[in-house]
Formats: C-alpha cells, structure tokens, sequence
C-alpha cells in the first residue's frame, strides 16, 4: 500500500468493534487471571493498561507489514519483518518510558509491582539500582514479551486484511463482469423492440419507414459507444434519450407530446450508462403506445446535493401488476443491486392517471 492507504487502512482498524471488543476480551481475562491467583487489587492503571496496550498493538502493529510504496497490499514476509522489528521496538519502548516516567504502579500493585522484600526493602546498593533504571526490570521482560507478540499479531492482521482486500477485489470484478453482461443484453432489447415499432410504420408510410431507418443505425451506433462505458457523463444519456424519442416520434408522431426538465448544467455528471433510457423505453412501450388517442411523456432530471433524481412519467395504461416487470427494468434492477444501490433506489408507482417511475443514484460532487 501507498502511505495514504496504509493511513485509511488504520484509521478503519481504529472503527471496527471487534478490535475494541478483541481489547477489551483481553483485559477481562488479564485481570480476572489476576483476581483468581489472589494477587492484591490492582490500581485503576493496572486494570485499564493490558487492554489499552493490546488495542493500540491491534491498530498499529500491521502498519509496516502493508506499507509497501505501490499498490500491493502487503510487502513480504522478509521485507515486512524487516520494516516491522524497528517499528516494533519503538512503540514498545515508548510505552515502556511512558510507564517509567510515570512512576509505574503503585508498589505492591498491579503488572509492574516489584516483590515485596525487594526494591523496597532491600539494600542501599539495590534501591540505588532501581533509581538508575527508568523502568522496572519487570516491565522490561514484560516489553519483550509484547515486542514478540505485537510482530507476530501485525504479520497475521496484516495477511488477513490482505486477504479480504484481494475478495473484495475479486468480488468487485465479478460484479462489474455481470453488471457488463446485463449493460450488453439491453443493446439487442432496445433494437428489437424499435425494429418491431418500425414494421407497421413500413406498411404506412415508407418515407418515414426510411427516415426511421436511419435514426435506427444513430441510436445502433450510441448504444454501441454508450453501453460500453461503465461510467459516462449524463450529456451521453441525454443524445441516447433524444436519438430513441426521435425515432419514436417518426411512429407515434402527435400521438406521443413529450415535456423535459433536464438542464444542461447536468450533463457532466457521470453515471452508469443506460440508467434513464430504459425508464423512457418503458414508458413509450407500456404507457403512451398503447393508449388510443396516445399519451404524454414527462422526463426530469434534478440534483439534491450529491444524489441525481430522475422522474419519468407517462399516461396511459397502468402497468400489469401479476406480469411484473420487462427485461428492461429488470435488468436495471440487477445493476443496481450490483453497484450498491439501496433497494429503493428505483421506484414504479401509479399517481392518478400516470404512471411515474423514480430513479435516486448517488453522483460524485
């Protein structure tokens, strides 16, 4: 990992519950150890310092094992011991001078109490000894021990956590592969359906039939550059939008009245391909075509901080509700899902004579 990485990695280390909940398992058993063997009452220093010594190791102790200055995960096992003995080392004893400088424990109390006999009543020559050492000989095997534990627990944190960013790779691509493939059937469905618009158009009027034609080979070849994408700015969703109500236009012609409120200003933004069109697809194909005398078509597109709203909606018959939905939604459903969208994230409900379906996708600011 790059050192921003091996930041944010360590900064979630500091989120989750279970490397709290991992400290605090520890210190419940430190000290209930301490109370089985009748040892006398710790001072609250005693009671907090074990789990307060194994959260910080938790947090910081895979530090060196994942910096590696590129985009790997994790360095190997050399050059990680390597990176992680002085890491190591200098947080043990700055724990340790820590303790020092504050005296320790109280004596005849807690981890660093030194026997009594000892220190305190021993010699001149060993409370002289004692003065000279910044830290109890105690705490120092102390030290050690956790020095061996914390390179031990960084290299295993470190390989589990590298293990999960490889899944959650692996997990990412094969979501972006299905979301491809699912992007990929909608080209054949839009074209069947607008080929299938144009065969009574060819029976009626063979001059539109023409001009149909080749709005068809437009919207064929922006499908084709468009669906390719997995982001793409909304100013393309927009040309495809307006390619497909052209050739819709050439069918339905008056029986088709159509209201936008899309601005301009939004057409930078980028989102997934094919978002929008399917919502205007289904709402000629279901709503407006088969209404007698036609039907409107209102498309808007609006912004609410770092969320696009999309609402289309459109009068004529209410969707079927035991035939559920077409490929179309379907498949806009499942990309969704694949790309992390709340459930609710598309919404198809009927509000008086239209029916309005309603898209909520998060933009980047």
């Amino acid at each position: 990992m790059r050192a921003s990485a091996v930041l944010q990695a360590t900064w979630q280390r500091t989120r989750r519950p279970r490397t709290w909940g991992a400290a605090l398992l520890f210190g419940l058993v430190w000290n209930g150890a301490r109370a089985l063997m009748g040892l006398p009452e710790p001072a609250l220093l005693d009671v907090l310092m074990p789990a307060a010594w194994v959260a910080l190791f938790l947090v910081l102790a895979p530090l060196p094992w994942q910096w590696s200055g590129d985009d790997r995960p994790a360095v190997g096992t050399l050059r990680g011991a390597v990176q992680a003995l002085p890491w190591m080392a200098a947080l043990t004893l700055g724990v340790l001078l820590l303790l020092g400088s504050a005296g320790g424990p109280p004596p005849g109390r807690g981890m660093g109490m030194l026997e009594r006999g000892g220190m305190h009543r021993g010699m001149g020559p060993r409370r002289e000894e004692a003065r000279l050492l910044p830290v109890p000989p105690r705490l120092w095997l102390l030290g050690v021990a956790h020095l061996c534990f914390g390179l031990l627990l960084g290299w295993v944190l470190a390989d589990r956590e590298r293990a999960e960013i490889q899944e959650a790779a692996a997990r990412r691509a094969a979501d972006e592969a299905q979301a491809r493939a699912l992007q990929g059937q909608m080209n054949p469905h839009v074209l069947f359906n607008a080929i299938s618009g144009l065969t009574e158009l060819v029976r009626e009027d063979p001059a539109a039939a023409e001009g149909a034609l080749v709005n068809l080979s437009e919207l064929l070849r922006a499908l084709l550059d468009h669906g390719s994408k997995l982001q793409a700015p909304l100013g393309d969703e927009r040309r495809l939008v307006e390619r497909h109500l052209a050739l819709e236009r050439l069918r339905l012609g008056p029986r088709l009245r159509e209201s936008f409120a899309w601005p301009e200003s939004l057409d930078a933004l980028e989102i997934p391909p094919l978002m929008i069109q399917p919502l205007v697809e289904n709402a000629l194909k279901h709503g407006v075509s088969l209404a007698v005398g036609g039907g409107e078509l209102a498309v808007g597109v609006s912004r609410d901080g770092n969320r696009l709203h999309v609402r289309v909606a459109n009068t004529g018959p209410a969707p079927a509700v035991d035939g559920g939905p077409g490929l179309g939604l379907r498949n806009l459903r499942e990309r969704l899902r694949l790309l992390g969208a709340p459930a609710d994230a598309l919404t198809l409900c009927r509000e008086g004579d239209w029916t309005v379906a309603e898209l909520r996708l998060e933009v980047k600011a």
